[in-house]
């Protein structure tokens, strides 16, 4: 088992790095939840190369397991987190996402919660002082004896209209903690200075604004925004909430191809772009497949993986129809119809018979050879 998971968190550095190379920093996350690593201080260091220089994080923000007076400074720069954020098991006393916007809870914690606190017995301020949208899933705080700040915030505004669907656990604050600053008025906060003071984005708008900066009419959003913005622009959001375009806020990519008027004929966009999570990007990250308008790491039916060769010389990894039947290709362990699966096993080697590709990876452990 331990082989297993040390196996997956370096498949996913691996992959995660390559997906920086794009352009972008957008990096992959993790999909381990409490399960414990093998090395307390291997595991340390892949969270640090995983995430250093991390922007967007591709999946889920998972930090658990962390014992002692880690430096996790590298944490700093994420600012959306696009799967849900897991904090357990950790004995310092603050979490450094002091830039994260937005949680988009694209996958959830126990199929619920887009933000789990769990069990920290160090943990005193989450600092989440730039948090103001979670737009899908709810909120788990639970077992964290000295954190303080949570039951300040107005979880309505951070919830956003859909809150009444969304389940919102708060444990009780720890006792001994201080008010929040006299700066935050009646605002909450998620820290005891007055940079921690809450953003509000949604209670105080005007009525009409999806999302405003202020409670004048003048302060509203442009439609395209999420978690907030500095202007009346789509230029000016915060976060984007369908499609970022190099800094635009847009409801789809720009699209492969283009309908001419006069010929009316499909004609090849020479902007066009893919879409990968809610980015727009000129080219897929290594390890990720091209297909006719996005970013995948598996073909539809029908479909093959190719390797086709630019004039520069670089390779492009992309979907093309099958010339006949497809050749067999099968997910890997944690993927598809295997997920939480960790060693292969009488019970799951047949999902292999005929295979000539599997997207993912394999783990042969003792029990794979118990009858």
């Amino acid at each position: 088992m331990e082989a297993v998971r040390s196996f997956r968190l370096v498949w996913l550095l691996l992959v995660g790095a390559a997906a920086r190379a794009a352009g972008r920093e957008v990096c992959l996350g993790t999909d381990m939840k409490l399960a414990l690593p093998s090395s307390l201080e291997n595991h340390y260091e892949m969270l640090r190369l995983l995430y250093t220089g991390c922007q967007v994080i591709h999946g889920n923000l998972e930090i658990t397991h962390l014992q002692g007076t880690p430096d996790l400074s590298f944490l700093q720069g994420i600012v959306e987190v696009q799967g849900y954020v897991l904090i357990a098991h950790v004995s310092v006393a603050e979490i450094p996402l002091k830039n994260l916007r937005i949680i988009r809870g694209g996958r959830l914690y126990n199929s619920s919660y887009a933000l789990a606190v769990l069990e920290n017995t160090g943990v005193k301020e989450l600092q989440l002082r730039s948090l103001t949208e979670i737009l899908l899933g709810g909120v788990y705080i639970l077992g964290n004896p000295q954190l303080c700040y949570p039951q300040k915030i107005n979880w309505m505004d951070v919830l956003g209209k859909q809150q009444r669907n969304k389940e919102t656990h708060l444990q009780p604050a720890a006792p001994y903690c201080q008010p929040c600053p006299a700066a935050c008025g009646s605002r909450g906060c998620w820290g005891r200075t007055a940079d921690d003071c809450q953003t509000l984005t949604h209670v105080q708008c005007m009525s009409g604004c999806q999302y405003c900066k202020g409670p004048q009419a003048s302060d509203c959003c442009h439609d395209e925004c999420a978690a907030g913005c500095s202007g009346p622009k789509n230029t000016d959001c915060l976060a984007c909430h369908n499609f970022n375009d190099s800094g635009t806020c847009k409801d789809i990519c720009p699209p492969v191809m283009l309908y001419d008027i006069k010929t009316h004929q499909l004609i090849p966009n020479p902007n066009k772009k893919f879409i990968f999570g809610n980015i727009c990007v000129k080219q897929c990250p290594y390890n990720f497949l091209t297909t006719y308008s996005a970013c995948t790491r598996v073909c539809p039916k029908g479909d093959q993986e190719v390797i086709t060769i630019h004039p520069d010389g670089k390779e492009m990894q992309k979907c093309k129809q099958c010339e006949g039947e497809c050749p067999e290709v099968c997910y890997g362990l944690g993927m598809g119809n295997l997920q939480g699966v960790s060693a292969v096993n009488s019970s799951n080697i047949g999902f292999f018979q005929g295979c000539k590709k599997i997207y993912g990876g394999l783990a042969f452990l003792p029990q794979s050879f118990k009858a």
